[in-house]
This record gives structure tokens, sequence and C-alpha cells, in this order.
């Protein structure tokens, strides 16, 4: 009764920020919060035994999934000066590392075809869209095997920006297009991931949330590529 009780009243996250910050992962205040782990542990299928790069990283909690499910080694990546430090504090092992960086640019920082495996979840809505192309041969070209991408379908048949974070959503159409643009000689892949109320009997909490995933990229909520580069 007592843990029920110190719970009671609390909801979702408002998003002031890019990046989720590490208190917001509760699943008693926060319950979806444990859908965007969920992100990484379906990620981590490409990632063991690899050198990672996880591209806008933030905070750098998916960055230590992925070393704990087996990555080799994993560099986290962001714009965020604050979230790198806490990165860095939080997470203090000779295998990972994290940095500021122009994700725009990586060349600049990073060798040729220098990560295995690039990881960029939940990455997509926050950019311009003017640069994604941009963005993804970044990503290509320090990238010697596979790019795992995530972003949310738009609900909406045509995007108009409000304010917040996301500064565009893609409908599965675009999301290919846009793929088959930038990766025209190497495989592409994707599936959905829809999330799912599950039901909670403590008072004052919301609905329990999880994943689950769908060949049909059109019904997942967020939809997810894996390009296999042929280099």
């Amino acid at each position: 009764m007592a843990l029920e009780k110190s719970f009671e009243g609390t909801g979702h996250i408002k998003k002031v920020s890019d990046n989720t910050a590490i208190e917001h992962f509760c699943r008693f205040r926060y319950p979806a919060s444990s859908t965007s782990i969920d992100r990484y542990v379906i990620a981590n299928t490409w990632t063991k035994g690899k050198k990672v790069l996880d591209a806008a990283t933030g905070q750098g909690y998916g960055a230590g999934i992925l070393l704990s499910l087996g990555a080799e080694s994993v560099v986290g990546i962001d714009t965020d000066i604050e979230a790198v430090k806490n990165a860095n504090n939080l997470l203090q092992s000779p295998k990972a590392q994290f940095q500021v960086c122009d994700i725009f640019d990586l060349e600049k920082d990073f060798k040729t075809d220098e990560f295995e495996v690039c990881v960029s979840l939940e990455t997509f809505e926050h950019l311009p869209p003017e640069k994604i192309d941009e963005y993804l041969q970044s990503l290509r070209t320090v990238t010697s095997e596979t790019i795992v991408l995530s972003t949310p379908q738009r609900k909406v048949e045509e995007w108009v920006y409000d304010g917040g974070t996301h500064l565009y959503e893609y409908s599965p159409s675009e999301f290919v297009d846009i793929l088959n643009k930038n990766f025209p000689n190497d495989s592409i892949s994707g599936f959905g991931i829809t999330e799912v109320a599950l039901q909670c009997d403590f008072d004052g909490v919301d609905a329990q949330w999880g994943s689950t995933i769908t060949r049909d990229l059109n019904k997942g909520w967020v939809m997810m590529a894996v390009v296999s580069l042929n280099k």
C-alpha cells in the first residue's frame, strides 16, 4: 500500500528536450519509458560482438544496454554537451566512451568504416528533413557492416509542425523512399514495432506498456530499418 501511495498521481513524460533524462526511466512514474529500452534490446540483435556507434546516444543508457548485451565496444555521440557528460559519468567502462560530435560530419572525428554497426534510434524525427540525406551518408561513411534505424510513424496524413522536439515525422512510404535513395546498392529490411498497453492493478499508476514486432511496416507505431552495407 505504501508503494502504491508513493507513486499516486504520476503520469507520462512531457518532453522538453530531445534527450530523455535518466530519472524518467521508471515503470511506476512513467510506464511508457520501458518501450525506449525495448528498442535497444531489439537492436542488440545486430550488435553482439561488434564495434558499435550509438548515434544520438543522449544520456547513454542505450549504449550501456548494447554493451551489457554483448557488444564488443560502444561509442556514443550526441550534440548535447550535458548529456554526454552525464553518459561518461554513468557508464565508466574502458569499452564505452561518449563524445560530442556533429552527426552530419562524422568523418571529421572517425575513420572510414571505423565501426562495424551503427545504431541510431529515434533520430530521424529530430533532424531537419532537408538534412536527412546528409545524416544517413555520414553514418554510412563510418560504418562497415550494418546500420540500424528507427523513427515513429506519422499518425496524420500531412505533417504540420506545431512545436516540440519532433521536427518532422514520416509515413512508411516516405521512410522507404529515403532509405532506397540513400542505400541503392545495399540490402534493406524493415519491420514495425507496436506498443501494447498491459493491465496494471496499482492504484494511481498508468497502464504498463510493452512492445511487439510486426512484419508490416504500416502497422507499426515505430518503423525500424536494418541496412546491410555492401562495401
